[in-house]
């Protein structure tokens, strides 16, 4: 059997915006410790992302002792305060409370994406609970698409990239974790992972939007990316790439940290 190791690891503190690369990842209750933790939304509370705002990708975070500032083209670094006022918010369909990070981060996010935005985050009063279908009902998440965690292969990526000039890096494809000794696609198949002492079970494919076809440093779309992506991993109406998970525990994950395949699909 095949040597499965973590080669990466990324975490996105401000749903939709550039990811960072780290070293490890420590797992709360919501899945990667301040991932999607922030989150723009319109003057209706619903949350804003690179499918209707691509410049939304070459917005950097910067994380420090769980503050985030962020840094964009053309604008002044802003570092985000603490909470006031709370605000339904929702992230598909689903509504929670958040805490609104005020009117200096809003008009600052107005500003650079040029239409009314706020900026809000999580609180402990922010409870959104995973899809009963894939999940016991019990597992919550922040302000992902869906799920705490996303896993995908390199292999993958490394067999995309066949019919792709130039190559693209898995920042397109905003995992949490990537997987290195894998055959491609050997995560479709993969139903149950350890690593460390924590339990991965992967519910559900994930479907691809536009976003993979946005150039992470540029914010330009590339449509030859969901193009390889129809031909390549089409199924029925939708293309898939990397798997949603939910983790069992709490813990801290490493690069070159050993991946164990429990069970398969």
């Amino acid at each position: 059997m095949d040597k499965l190791t973590i080669s990466g690891l990324y975490l996105h503190p401000l749903k939709s915006a550039a990811a960072l690369i780290v070293e490890a990842l420590n797992f709360d209750s919501r899945g990667p410790q301040f991932d999607r933790h922030w989150m723009v939304v319109d003057q209706n509370g619903k949350f804003r992302s690179q499918r209707h705002h691509p410049k939304m990708s070459l917005i950097e975070p910067v994380l420090h002792a769980g503050r985030l500032s962020l840094k964009a083209p053309g604008m002044p670094r802003i570092d985000l305060g603490q909470p006031g006022s709370s605000q339904s918010v929702t992230v598909w369909d689903d509504t929670l409370i958040a805490g609104d990070c005020g009117a200096t981060a809003a008009n600052w996010m107005s500003e650079y994406l040029g239409v009314m935005s706020r900026v809000v985050v999580l609180t402990q009063d922010s409870l959104r609970r995973v899809d009963r279908q894939y999940s016991s009902g019990e597992e919550t998440v922040g302000f992902a698409d869906g799920y705490p965690c996303l896993i995908a292969s390199q292999a993958s990526l490394d067999d995309l990239n066949q019919y792709l000039k130039p190559p693209i890096d898995m920042r397109r494809f905003r995992p949490n974790i990537v997987i290195s000794g894998s055959a491609p696609y050997a995560e479709d198949q993969w139903q149950k992972l350890k690593i460390g002492d924590m339990i991965f079970d992967l519910v559900k494919p994930c479907s691809r939007c536009i976003i993979p076809s946005i150039d992470p440093d540029s914010g330009e779309k590339q449509m030859a990316v969901n193009q390889v992506l129809m031909a390549h991993r089409r199924r029925g109406r939708n293309t898939f790439f990397g798997q949603n998970a939910i983790h069992q525990g709490r813990g801290e994950l490493r690069i070159g940290q050993t991946v164990e395949v429990i069970s398969e699909k």
